[in-house]
């Protein structure tokens, strides 16, 4: 049996023209200059850390050859089995001298037995803890200013007791950044992968780290404005200079993100990327925490001072205004003139290959999933779900989280 299809090419019409409408020409230009736009966007900030990664390398950045004696500081609240997996990891770095403080947050688990044991192990080890009873409205911020204080020397390296690193250079990699004028090093913190985690991973990962994109690439420019208390260094001067947390005692948070934007200033902070100098943080829930993270970033950012918020903010804007004008276009081409429509493909997959390579590139350096077809997907949600905690962040105000 023999089936024969045939097409009647009167009833199709392909309506081709070079001829093009005032109209049409406008929107055409609009989108060739938001495409630009794009394009500037994602060279000059998001595959800037990459391009710094590659520099240090290749060993075109200066370090540091003496590394000065250092305190590190972990922050722990019921931490014992990560006390017990992670601190050796941290106490067995390779470096000339440094000490670990331990602050132990009013934890009810072993906590504190397993510090005891530990520390007739590792003749570097101390920990100290909150005293009963304190009242204060943030438990870290007092716990990292008693780290602080108990600290002996210059330097003061931050961690928390759920991360650790990848080999035992991590606290060299940071410590090769205090050059002379340098007073803030800020690393890079990784998410470890659950099994079974699929999908709402790979969104975390993505809103991850390009949120650490931008606080690093901002660095980079000499504008840094936070870090992050998972991988944090500076000059304990800063921190008696600055009196602590003082400005900021009526909030839960701002240990890290507001007292960086505190303290950093032009050419006085580095970046550490490298694979040595990197953290990974293990969490119960890769979910919970990322949303928690969020609301706790959302909490504090109105009290950030810099322009990364109208850059970035700005940026999400265009990539709406591209978005929007591609499939205008695209429906007004295969509807009134094909050429349009080939015109418009022209630039949106180019954009694409652009922030799909990328994105990969930084992927690959910062250990976050390789995307590729969901890239657009999760570009076009993002600031939708920002917006959704923008909200229920602005309704929690007053709720005490339980993240780190």
């Amino acid at each position: 049996m023999y089936v024969c299809i045939s097409f009647d090419y009167d009833m199709i019409d392909l309506n081709f023209s070079w001829s093009f409408s005032t109209f049409e020409i406008y929107l055409l230009v609009i989108l060739a200059s938001v495409w630009l736009i794009e394009i500037i966007y994602q060279f000059y900030f998001f595959d800037r850390p990459s391009r710094f990664y590659k520099k240090s390398g290749d060993g075109k950045i200066k370090y540091s050859e003496q590394l000065p004696p250092a305190s590190v500081i972990v922050y722990a609240q019921n931490d014992a089995e990560n006390l017990i997996k992670f601190l050796p990891k941290i106490l067995s770095q390779t470096y000339p001298q440094f000490e670990v403080i331990v602050v132990n947050d009013d934890s009810t688990d072993d906590t504190k037995d397993i510090l005891s044991t530990l520390e007739t192990q590792y003749k570097n080890l101390y920990h100290t803890y909150i005293p009963e009873g304190s009242r204060n409205l943030s438990h870290k911020k007092l716990a990292l200013t008693l780290g602080v204080k108990a600290a002996r020397y210059d330097i003061v390296a931050f961690t928390d007791a759920n991360c650790y690193p990848s080999g035992n250079e991590w606290l060299a990699s940071i410590m090769r950044n205090f050059v002379p004028g340098v007073d803030i090093v800020l690393g890079y913190t990784a998410t470890e992968r659950k099994k079974r985690e699929r999908f709402s991973f790979w969104y975390c990962a993505y809103d991850r780290l390009l949120f650490s994109l931008r606080y690093l690439s901002f660095a980079l420019i000499n504008r840094p404005y936070m870090g992050t208390s998972s991988n944090l260094a500076y000059r304990k001067e800063l921190f008696f200079k600055n009196k602590g947390f003082s400005k900021f005692l009526h909030l839960h948070y701002g240990d890290d993100d507001l007292f960086i934007n505190e303290i950093a200033r032009r050419g006085n902070t580095r970046i550490e990327i490298s694979d040595a100098g990197q953290m990974t943080a293990t969490y119960p829930n890769n979910y919970v925490a990322w949303k928690e993270s969020k609301l706790q970033y959302d909490f504090t950012s109105k009290y950030l001072h810099t322009l990364a918020k109208p850059v970035f903010g700005l940026s999400k804007v265009f990539d709406y205004a591209f978005d929007t004008l591609f499939l205008f276009l695209l429906i007004w081409g295969v509807l009134h003139n094909w050429i349009i429509a080939l015109l418009s493909l022209i630039p949106a997959l180019s954009l694409f290959a652009i922030k799909i390579s990328v994105y990969r590139k930084a992927a690959k350096i910062f250990r976050s999933p390789k995307l590729f077809f969901a890239l657009p997907l999760f570009s076009f949600i993002q600031p939708f779900i920002n917006l959704y905690f923008n909200i229920i962040g602005a309704v929690s105000r007053k709720k005490n989280f339980t993240w780190r």
